[in-house]
C-alpha cells in the first residue's frame, strides 16, 4: 500500500477545545457561562491547543473568580458542563467506514467511551456524507488532562480506523468502491434536479477517491471545499408552501445544471484503474 498515501488531515477537521466556566461575580444563569476557545489545526497539535486554552483560563481567573465545588469540580448553570468543563470536539469523514459496513459498530463503540457522535441530518437525509462531529460527553470525575489524554486517543483511534478502512476497501473490496464512486458520477453527470445537501451526501465517496489520487477532473482541495461549503448550511423547516416548494425547485434545477457541467469530464484515472478494475 505504499504506492499512495491517506492524508489524515481528510480524515480529521475542524477541531476545538472549549473550557466553560461560571463567573462567580455574576447572575447563576446560562447565558453568563464564559466560554473559552481555541481550534485545533489537526490531531497532533491537540495537546498545544489544551495548553492554549488553560493558559488563558488562568490569566482570565487572576481577574475573575470561577464557580468551584470540592466535590464537583467547576460548576455552571448547565448541568452537563459541570466537573471539568473541557469540551473537545472535532469533524471526522468516516466514508470508507461506512462503505465496508462498520458505521454502526464503531458509532456504538464511541457511546461506549462517553463520545456522541453528530451527522448532519436534512431533507430526508440521516448522517450525510458520512461525517460526524465527534465530542466527549465525560466531564465529571477526571483529571482535566487526563480527560484530554482519553480523547485524544480516541482520536487517533478513530482516524486509523478510516484509514484502515480505506486500504480495506482499495485492496479487499475495490468493485464495492469503484460502484459507490461510479454511482455518485452518474447521479451528478445526469440529474435534473439536485438539492445542496444532497449534493454534499454524494460528493462524499469522490471526496475520499479524490484523497486517494484516484480522480481525473476533481482534486482533493476541490472535493473538501464542496462539501465544506455546504457544511453551514441551514436545516429546512420542513412543511414548505407550493410557492415555496417552486422555489426550491428551480434553485434545485439550476445546482444540478451547475453540477452536470462541473462533473461531465470527472473520471478514474489510469492510477484508480490499477487498483480497481
Amino acid at each position: 500500500m505504499s504506492d499512495f498515501e491517506i492524508d489524515s488531515s481528510d480524515i480529521f477537521s475542524a477541531g476545538s477545545v472549549r473550557l466553560y466556566r461560571q463567573p462567580t461575580d455574576r447572575p447563576f444563569t446560562p447565558e453568563n457561562i464564559m466560554n473559552i476557545e481555541t481550534d485545533i489545526t489537526s490531531l497532533p497539535r491537540l495537546h498545544t491547543a489544551v495548553t492554549t486554552v488553560f493558559k488563558q483560563e488562568s490569566q482570565l481567573a487572576a481577574q475573575t473568580p470561577f464557580a468551584w465545588n470540592p466535590e464537583f469540580g467547576y460548576v455552571t448553570a448547565r448541568p452537563e458542563f459541570c466537573g471539568t468543563g473541557l469540551e473537545i470536539s472535532a469533524l471526522f469523514h468516516l466514508e470508507a467506514i461506512n462503505l465496508i459496513g462498520d458505521l454502526e459498530p464503531v458509532l456504538n463503540a464511541l457511546a461506549g467511551l462517553r463520545m456522541s457522535a453528530w451527522g448532519f441530518c436534512n431533507d430526508g437525509l440521516r448522517n450525510a456524507a458520512h461525517l460526524f462531529r465527534v465530542t466527549n460527553l465525560h466531564h465529571l470525575g477526571i483529571d482535566e488532562r487526563d480527560l484530554a489524554s482519553r480523547v485524544g486517543r480516541v482520536f487517533t483511534d478513530l482516524v486509523q480506523q478510516e484509514a484502515n478502512a480505506r486500504i480495506r476497501l482499495v485492496e479487499e473490496l475495490p468493485r464495492l468502491f469503484e460502484d459507490a464512486i461510479a454511482r455518485a458520477l452518474a447521479v451528478l453527470r445526469s440529474c435534473r434536479l439536485l438539492s445542496e445537501w444532497e449534493l454534499l451526501d454524494i460528493v462524499s465517496p469522490l471526496r475520499l477517491a479524490a484523497n486517494l489520487g484516484f480522480l481525473e477532473g476533481l482534486s482533493r482541495n476541490e472535493a473538501k471545499a464542496l462539501m465544506d461549503k455546504r457544511l453551514s448550511l441551514i436545516p429546512s423547516s420542513g412543511s414548505t408552501s407550493y410557492e415555496e416548494q417552486q422555489e426550491r425547485d428551480r434553485q434545485d434545477a439550476i445546482l444540478a445544471d451547475k453540477v452536470n457541467k462541473r462533473f461531465k469530464g470527472v473520471r478514474l484515472n489510469a492510477f484508480a484503474k490499477e487498483w480497481l478494475t
